[in-house]
């Protein structure tokens, strides 16, 4: 994390963040490093003794900022209402959202329990919905922001065997495209980050068929898709990939569907 600072200079003034799914992985990642930037973050998750030991392990290692650990579930629509207005109590303005919280899953379908796909979908849908229809007004409070919705590879490439999962970070990828028109006004940038793999927990935590990530792809760590994340409010793109081999799987999903199809089977079988 050390190192991973020195790549990023701290804010003029300390930023304001929401992210979601902090308890672990690239959210838990993302927040000690905005924390170790001097910013102010609220964490949200639904795994209260997590939040509160990553606010602890922030508050031992002296990082010069603050983190504000909120119990919540994204797919309650009141509760992210609530995170917000103790954001807003405790720093008097929100400047980010990183809307990270999401589930995975994988085989095949038709096969798949619904139960697991509804999870999906309510979870990495549902979810970022209610994080940015609480998050907005508070923005345009604050006169503008930025949101970034951590989204997949496997939105614009969709994959078999992970097709509910692939649908959700399709209506993700849509989703951050309308919302830049709808809120360009309240000068609100919107970023939507495809990430590839990263070995954290959710792999071992997905639906159907828990596991490791596929060993046919390269994995990323929490602490690099965290680094992306502030590049991302750097630079304000549209979209982004994270590595090279990112960028061509995208690019060759759209230009040679059927020939990435193959290769996409093969990595997910």
């Amino acid at each position: 994390m050390e190192t991973m600072r020195k790549l990023f200079l701290p804010a003029e003034t300390p930023r304001v963040l929401l992210i979601t799914g902090g308890s672990s992985g690239i959210g838990r990642a993302t927040a000690l490093l905005f924390a170790a930037l001097g910013d102010c973050v609220t964490v949200i998750g639904r795994r209260a003794d997590r939040l509160t030991a990553l606010a602890q392990e922030a508050e031992a290692q002296g990082l010069p900022g603050t983190i504000l650990p909120i119990p919540a579930d994204v797919t309650d629509a009141e509760a992210m209402r609530r995170a917000v207005a103790l954001t807003l109590a405790q720093f008097n303005r929100l400047d980010v959202l990183v809307a990270n919280a999401g589930v995975g899953q994988r085989g095949p379908l038709v096969e798949a329990p619904w139960s697991d796909i509804e999870t999906v979908l309510r979870t990495n849908i549902d979810g970022i919905i209610h994080s940015v229809r609480a998050a907005v007004p508070a923005m345009r409070a604050g006169g503008g922001g930025h949101i970034v919705l951590v989204s997949s590879v496997l939105g614009p490439v969709p994959g078999p065997y992970v097709a509910a999962y692939s649908a959700s970070k399709a209506a993700v990828d849509a989703l951050g495209r309308a919302l830049r028109g709808e809120l360009r006004a309240d000068r609100i940038h919107v970023t939507v980050l495809w990430v590839g793999q990263a070995h954290t927990e959710f792999a071992e935590k997905r639906l159907g068929q828990p596991g490791r990530v596929a060993s046919k792809w390269p994995t990323m760590t929490p602490e690099q898709v965290a680094g992306g994340i502030a590049r991302a409010l750097e630079r304000k793109p549209r979209t982004m990939t994270l590595r090279w081999q990112d960028s061509l799987l995208v690019w060759a999903g759209r230009r040679f569907p059927t020939l990435t199809d193959r290769l996409l089977a093969r990595i997910y079988r």
